[in-house]
C-alpha cells in the first residue's frame, strides 16, 4: 500500500470529509445496495488506535457488513444480500483482483461489527495486497476493544477479577509496545493475532467480566525507566519462570527468572507427548535444520531453572547436530512440546518427552495470576511478582 493511499484512509475515518460510497439498506433484497456521494459529518477524534492485522496473506476472504456503511475501493457488484437473525447483511468475497488501487475499506454506520471469515469485529476494516500478491485484513478500533478481545482469545473469562485485570494491563502494555515499535519501522499495522504476539479473537467471548477488567484498568500499562515494557505472558511456567535473555537472547532487566508455585494446580501445569522420530526429523527439515535421522540423544543442556538450552542429537552417519531448546521446539511445534522444561528419551522409533508448563516461560504466568487472585492477590501484586521493577503508569497522548 503507498503512503499517499494509507494517508488517504487515515483522512476519511478521522476527518471525515472526504466523499464515500455510502451502501443504506433499501429493504428490497432483490435489489442493489443504494449508494450515494456522502460526506460524512465531522467525527469527534478517537484517540488510542490499533491497527490489528486479523488476516495475513490469504488469497480472498469473505466479508459480512451490516446494511449501513462506508466503503472505498470496492465494487457494489461484489456484494450479495443476505439475512441473518433477521438482520439484513451484504456479504462480499474478496480476492485481490477486486481491490481498487490494490487497497479497500470498510466501517460500519453506528455500532455494527464485521465479519471477516466468522470472526466479528468492531471499528474498521482495511483490505491490502501484501508484498507476496495476496490479501492482508487489517483492523483498526480503540485499544481498549482490542484488549476485551484480547482476553477473550487468552483466557476464560469467570476467572478471578484480579485475573482479568492483570491481563488486561500486561496485554495494553504489550500492544503500545509493539505499536511504538510499528511506528519506527513505518510498518503498515501494529500487530499481528497470532500467539507469538497475543491472540485478538474480535466480539466474540467478550462477556461482562472481561468488559469491566478493562474499563477498570483503562489506559493503564506498565513501565520501566518510563518506557512501555514488553509484557509477554504464556499459559503456565511450569514452577519458575525464565528469563528473556535465555529465551531470545535479548536482556530485558523487568524479565527475570521468579518461582511460581500458584498454578501447579493449573491444567497446562504437565505435559507428555510420544513422537515418531521420522516425524521429528521431518519437521526439524522443514525448519532448515539438516538432519536425516536420530539414532542417539547424546545430551541435553539446561539452565538453573531446569529449562533444555541445548540437544545434542547423533546423526545417522555419527555427526551430532546442536540445536536450541527454544529451537527445537518451534521447529516441532509449539504446541507440542509446550514448553523448553522437558525429559526426552528415546525409544526405539519414537521419542517420548515429559515436561512442565506450557508455552516459552516469560513474564506473566496466567495460570499462576489465576492461583495468585484466588489466593487474594490484587492486579498489580501478581504484575510486580512476574515483572521485576515496573510501575503502573497511564498511557502518555500525543
Amino acid at each position: 500500500m503507498t503512503k499517499a493511499l494509507l494517508i488517504s484512509f487515515m483522512i476519511i475515518l478521522t476527518v471525515g470529509c472526504v466523499p464515500l460510497r455510502s451502501y443504506v439498506s433499501t429493504g428490497n433484497p432483490a435489489t442493489e445496495p443504494e449508494v450515494e456521494k456522502v460526506s460524512r459529518p465531522q467525527e469527534e477524534k478517537v484517540t488510542n488506535l490499533i491497527r490489528v492485522a486479523v488476516v495475513v496473506c490469504h488469497p480472498s476472504i469473505e466479508l459480512m457488513v451490516p446494511d449501513q456503511f462506508d466503503l472505498i475501493g470496492i465494487s457494489s457488484s461484489n456484494s450479495q444480500i443476505i439475512y441473518k437473525d433477521g438482520k439484513k447483511f451484504f456479504q462480499f468475497d474478496v480476492t485481490i483482483h477486486d481491490l481498487e488501487n490494490s487497497a479497500a475499506f470498510i466501517k460500519p454506520q453506528g455500532e455494527g461489527e464485521i465479519s471477516v471469515d466468522g470472526n466479528h469485529y468492531k471499528g474498521a476494516i482495511e483490505l491490502v495486497q501484501d508484498h507476496k500478491g495476496c490479501l492482508t485484513v487489517i483492523n483498526e478500533l480503540s485499544l481498549e476493544e482490542y484488549v476485551m478481545g484480547v482476553l477473550a482469545g487468552e483466557i476464560p473469562g469467570n476467572w478471578p477479577m484480579e485475573a482479568l485485570k492483570a491481563q488486561a494491563i500486561a496485554a495494553r502494555t504489550f500492544a503500545i509496545y509493539k505499536q511504538d515499535q510499528a511506528k519506527k519501522k513505518k510498518e503498515t499495522y501494529d500487530i499481528e493475532n497470532t500467539a507469538l504476539a497475543q491472540m485478538y479473537i474480535g466480539s466474540r467471548l467478550v462477556n461482562q467480566n472481561i468488559r469491566q477488567a478493562v474499563m477498570d484498568t483503562e489506559g493503564e500499562i506498565l513501565t520501566y525507566r518510563d518506557e512501555p515494557i514488553m509484557a509477554v505472558f504464556h499459559s503456565n511456567c511450569g514452577g519458575e519462570t525464565t528469563g528473556a535473555v535465555d529465551v531470545w537472547g535479548q536482556n530485558q532487566p523487568y524479565l527475570r527468572p521468579v518461582f511460581c508455585s500458584f498454578g501447579n494446580q493449573g491444567p497446562h501445569y504437565k505435559w507428555n507427548e510420544t513422537l515418531k522420530v521420522s516425524d521429528i526429523v521431518r519437521r526439524l527439515r522443514a525448519a532448515n535444520i539438516s538432519i536425516y535421522d536420530i539414532v542417539q540423544i547424546s545430551s541435553i543442556e539446561k539452565n538453573e531453572g531446569h529449562r533444555v538450552t541445548k540437544l545434542v542429537l547423533m546423526d545417522a552417519d555419527g555427526s551430532k547436530k546442536r540445536i536450541k531448546g527454544a529451537v527445537f521446539r518451534m521447529a516441532v511445534g509449539p504446541d507440542v512440546i509446550r514448553s523448553t522444561c522437558f525429559e526426552a528419551h528415546l525409544k526405539g522409533d519414537s521419542i517420548e518427552f515429559t515436561g512442565l508448563g506450557w508455552g516459552h516461560g516469560v513474564g506473566l504466568c496466567q495460570e499462576g495470576a489465576y492461583g495468585m487472585a484466588k489466593e487474594g492477590y490484587s492486579a498489580f501484586d501478581i504484575l510486580r511478582h512476574y515483572y521485576y521493577g515496573v510501575i503502573l503508569d497511564k498511557i502518555k497522548t500525543e
